[in-house]
């Protein structure tokens, strides 16, 4: 009970206090490996479970339009993660965040995390961003985010 208040009252303070994804961005684009615009469009999900087993959060999904433009061209699905990520990361704190945005620098998650990773700000030892992402034959299709309760952590 007191380890469910207490992240009930972490994720409240950090839905506050950090930037989030800017409700107003629906749509925009990610350039791939290859240069090439691959769209997306926007959804906001309030107040659902996704990155832990029990609490609620607000998450963004972004869904790419051609579901085959985020594939491995040549470069490898961790070029298209990293533009990815440069994306996202935007839309958390402030822009002297300095996200660690490369595939290789992603930690396997955060405080009551289950399910994907975690993008950690060097300049705010506290703020991290949830990512999860959706490959269906070989190509990223989706992606989910959200902020973290805290730090990223590597357990």
């Amino acid at each position: 009970m007191k380890i469910t208040l207490i992240m009930m009252f972490t994720l409240l303070i950090a839905n506050i206090c950090m930037a989030g994804p800017a409700k107003d961005l629906k749509r925009g684009f990610v350039k791939n490996d290859q240069g090439e615009k691959c769209w997306y469009n926007q959804e906001f999900r309030d107040g659902v479970v996704y990155f832990t087993k029990k609490n609620t959060q607000n998450v963004g999904v972004m869904i790419f339009d051609n579901p085959n433009c985020m594939s491995d061209k040549g470069l490898g699905l961790d070029t298209n993660k990293r533009m990815i990520n440069n994306i996202v990361s935007r839309w958390y704190s402030h822009s002297d965040a300095n996200f660690q945005t490369h595939p290789s620098e992603l930690y396997s998650g955060s405080r009551f995390q289950i399910k994907g990773q975690c993008m950690q700000s060097k300049t705010y030892s506290i703020i991290g961003i949830l990512l999860d992402y959706k490959i269906e034959n070989d190509s990223i299709t989706q992606v989910v985010h959200g902020s973290s309760v805290g730090a990223c952590t590597s357990d």
